[in-house]
Parts: structure tokens; sequence; C-alpha cells
């Protein structure tokens, strides 16, 4: 029988919404959770899409919430009170959590964000390594585990985190060269470079119908961090997914070239340790990390 929070609403997109009731705009919106402003707008989107009806209507020349939308919206604050309400009679998470993830997740995704869960909980003290072995989940000794691995080979208490796409990614002066990188065709005059191995550029070349018999040229790496530090410096052109590679993407470091994107043959699944003194900061990482993938850099 399915769970009846099953499609539970975004914690994050229902404070946009009861923020946005009680301030009135999108720009003060972001202020007050120090977001971007299309940051906002993608959580209300998301919101709408989840609830099913309208949050917003034309105002103007802006936008102002629907009558159901200021109707949910109050039930919404209430609800989010009592949820602060009970969080404030739990003790406070002390101890120390080990947290263990790949390295391109560990680097591009959660170091820059993981203060954001010390602040929340400043007791904890937080050891944050990366996975020698980019699928292993048999580190027991880290509290919270994140591989990035093929589902066969998740152990049982493995659950999925998350799927990605790959899609092209290079830096800026790569895609400025002559004679050009205009179609994919042309990336046969690029040097490749590869994750582990070179099947997720074959699998590329096939789904843009490039007949080339040279995908798996180019260089090898071990880890995520050296693909992109390589592509950053224009050493090659590289595949990334949108978790890795939002922040580069985002500052203008990297670039996309063509749009094609395919499915990556592995995802993000995660563990949690089911006792001990840190079962609970471990469960509440985690729960904090699920919430940080529903928000706008959901891949």
């Amino acid at each position: 029988m399915p769970s009846t929070y099953s499609r539970l609403p975004s914690l994050k997109a229902l404070r946009a919404l009861e923020a946005l009731d009680r301030l009135g705009s999108a720009g003060a919106v972001a202020d007050e959770m120090a977001l971007t402003r299309s940051a906002v707008s993608h959580m209300l989107r998301r919101l709408e899409g989840d609830l099913e009806f309208p949050l917003t209507e034309p105002d103007g020349r802006g936008l102002r919430l629907t009558a159901r939308a200021k109707s949910y919206a109050r039930e919404a604050r209430n609800a989010l009170d009592i949820i602060v309400g009970a969080a404030a009679a739990e003790p406070i998470l002390t101890g120390e959590l080990k947290v263990m993830a790949p390295p391109g997740l560990a680097a591009f995704w959660l170091a820059d964000r993981i203060g954001a869960f010390a602040l929340q909980h400043p007791e904890v003290s937080i050891n944050l390594a990366a996975a020698r072995t980019l699928g292993d989940m048999a580190h027991r000794e880290a509290d919270v585990q994140i591989a990035f691995g093929d589902e066969a080979n998740m152990n049982d208490d493995a659950e999925l985190l998350a799927r990605v796409s790959l899609f092209p990614i290079c830096a800026p002066a790569v895609l400025s060269m002559e004679p050009g990188l205009r179609k994919p065709s042309d990336l046969s005059r690029f040097r490749l470079l590869h994750l582990i191995s070179q099947v997720d550029w074959v699998r590329w070349y096939e789904a843009a119908g490039v007949n080339s018999s040279d995908p798996g040229r180019g260089i090898v790496f071990s880890d995520m961090p050296m693909v992109q530090m390589a592509t950053v410096a224009g050493q090659g052109v590289a595949l990334g997914d949108s978790l890795t590679a939002r922040s580069a993407l985002d500052s203008g470091q990297l670039v996309r070239p063509f749009s094609l994107s395919i499915p990556s043959c592995w995802s993000y699944f995660m563990r949690v340790t089911a006792e001990g003194p840190a079962h609970v900061a471990a469960t509440a990482f985690a729960a904090w990390v699920r919430d940080e993938l529903e928000g706008p850099d959901r891949p």
C-alpha cells in the first residue's frame, strides 16, 4: 500500500509559498531564503506541479497568489509551525558524523553546501571524506555513505538517491577554437576526457548518430574532480551531469556545446547507519541531503 506521504511537497517549496503569501513578492522571498529569484520560481513551479492546481495569476506587471493558493499557504504555515515546534522539542544533535561520498559529488555538490547542515546542528562534528571506489558501499565505518554505481551492485540497505543524465561539457575557450565545435561530428578534432572508462562517450556518440570509430580515444581519469579540472583547463571535452557540473556551468567556467544528454548507467545511492551513537545525526543528515536534492539543483 503506497505511503500517505509519497507525494509530500518539498519543505523548501512550502516555505517559499508561505513567504510569498506573507511578503508579497518573489524578490522578497529570495532575500529572506538567501536564494535567487529564479530558484524561488523553480520551486514554486515544481510545487504547482505536485499540487496540480495553479498557485499564481497575473496582477498588473506582477503575480499574486490565487485564492486557493492563499488558503493552502495558510494551512502550510500552520503545518510548518507544527514542524518547527516538534523540532524544537527534540534534543540537540551532538557527536561525530562520518560521511563518505564519491569525489565528484563531495567536491562539487556537498562541499559548497554542507555548511548549511553544520549551521543547523553546530554540536555535530562532521567528517566528510571522498570514497576511493565510486560504487563501493562496504565502508561500514561511515555513518552516511553515498555511492555512484550500478543498482545491481548496490547493497540491500542502500536507497536510490538520484538518477542523472550525462552531456558534453568544455571550457569556453575550447568552444571558440577554430575550426569550431558546432556539431557532434566536430568532436573528432578534440580530445575526449573519460571517467573510469570510455563507455559513456561511446553511448553518447551512438545517441548523437555520429558514425565514428574513435569515441574511445583520449584520456581516462579515475575520479570526477580530475576530469573536471582538466576540462576547465581546456584539455578536452568531457561528459558531466547536473549535480557535479552545475557550479562550474553557472559560473561560466564550463559550457555545454550540445544539448543532447543520455541517462547515466550509474546512479547515486545512500546508506545510513542503522544503529550506534551517530544514528540520529546520520538520519538527520540523510533527510537534509534528500531535501537539498528536491531544490533547484534536482538532477
